[in-house]
């Protein structure tokens, strides 16, 4: 249950339809010469003229939001069993000395290799030099045609002919600049194929030898970019972040465990089918939406997924219907305790909400509706306080409570 914040709602699938209506920030990327736009491609979804076959895809409209709290009263839909007082399973967050030991020997294995960073003599074949180039063609700079702290390795045929061969034999240290011409048949941009460039290249160092990993004050310094000078400081910073984690994952854990257990003992008396409907074409158009935007119809993806049409239909009916229960199950925990935000608690929220996401709380107002937003405080609401009423006992006493109640 647990999905706090403004990009986080009754469930699941509110956050879809919230993410829905969010914009999308703009991500400036560096690439070398031979992959121009390949990698911008793939790492950020364009708005596509057309599919393969030259068809273009239209995701669907956003389906108007549905809130548990438009529907009657809530008793024909729900009855709430036990919720108050449940007995959770107490987590363990205790942080050991050999928990941080295992931890820090794991980030060990698994760092990048490093290696020694040569800064005299020359380029060779077969090198990995870093470098920091520039491209221009007719005296202007070209999308995906600079980067810095590039390692490339000399004969790998990553850049266009020529570049690699105009390295070999350069001082390191030098800034070289290359006179080259795309190929005819550049396809990766043939807005480029057979045009004269000029690449201005500085050749930082070499990569030499590796550096063996391990836990030294080297490794934390290099590891953490100097935010940490020696093992101790790191070891003393691991631990403290290592327990406040897993003090978070008990928070957590308790609240839905609650939450599962408030569930199972909750009557559902019908189903909330417009609710559910909404959940489903909510979940729908965000599925479509993000296919579209990749330039895939939604039967590609149900076969890229390796499932069938069917199947897609039968796992977002069954995860809306699960997301109604659980928006329903809000309402009527809202309305026992008395949990609807006031004008004032609203007012509040959102100003936390909106500090939360660099917003404003008229910009939220703005791109969401009310209803949506008091969505979001009523189920922080509900988890506030399955937090506070919820009961830990340690695992054998809760083990043996669920089986007296035949859970």
């Amino acid at each position: 249950m647990i999905k706090r914040g403004l990009a986080a709602a009754l469930g699941l699938l509110m956050a879809c339809s919230m993410a829905a209506c969010g914009g999308k920030g703009d991500v400036e990327t560096t690439q070398a010469p031979e992959s121009v736009n390949v990698t911008e491609a793939e790492s950020e979804p364009q708005e596509t003229e057309g599919t393969p076959t030259g068809e273009r895809v239209i995701a669907p409209e956003m389906p108007e939001y549905v809130s548990a709290f438009d529907l009657s009263d809530i008793s024909e839909y729900v009855e709430l069993g036990e919720y108050r007082g449940i007995e959770v399973t107490a987590m363990d967050t205790e942080v050991t000395d050999e928990d941080v030991e295992a931890e820090l020997k794991a980030q060990v294995e698994n760092a990048a290799p490093a290696y020694e960073e040569v800064t005299e003599g020359t380029v060779a074949e077969g090198d990995v030099a870093n470098i920091d180039f520039e491209g221009k063609v007719d005296g202007e700079v070209f999308q995906g045609g600079t980067g810095s702290d590039f390692n490339l390795t000399i004969g790998s045929g990553q850049f266009i002919s020529g570049f690699e061969e105009g390295l070999v034999g350069k001082k390191i240290g030098d800034t070289v600049v290359l006179d080259l011409s795309f190929p005819e048949d550049y396809s990766l941009n043939p807005d480029l194929a057979g045009k004269p460039v000029e690449f201005t290249v500085k050749i930082n160092y070499v990569q030499g030898e590796a550096i063996p990993n391990e836990l030294d004050d080297a490794f934390v310094e290099r590891t953490t970019n100097g935010q940490y000078g020696t093992v101790d400081e790191y070891r003393a910073y691991m631990k403290k972040e290592m327990s406040e984690s897993r003090v978070e994952d008990a928070r957590v854990g308790k609240i839905n465990g609650a939450w599962e257990k408030v569930e199972a003992n909750a009557t559902f008396k019908k189903e909330a089918e417009e609710l559910i409907q909404y959940n489903y074409d909510s979940q729908l158009y965000q599925v479509e939406s993000m296919v579209s935007a990749y330039g895939m119809t939604i039967e590609e993806y149900v076969s890229a997924m390796g499932t069938t049409q069917e199947q897609f239909e039968k796992d977002i009916r069954e995860y809306a219907e699960q997301s109604a229960r659980w928006q329903l199950l809000v309402r009527a925990i809202v309305e026992a305790e008395g949990l609807e935000p006031t004008d004032e608690e609203y007012a509040s929220g959102l100003e936390r909400l909106a500090g939360e996401t660099g917003s404003t709380a008229e910009a939220l107002k703005s791109n969401y509706t009310e209803i949506m937003l008091r969505d979001i405080l009523r189920q922080e609401a509900v988890q506030d306080f399955l937090e506070e009423t919820a009961v830990e006992v340690p695992a054998k006493e809760d083990q043996a409570a669920s089986e007296e109640n035949g859970q």
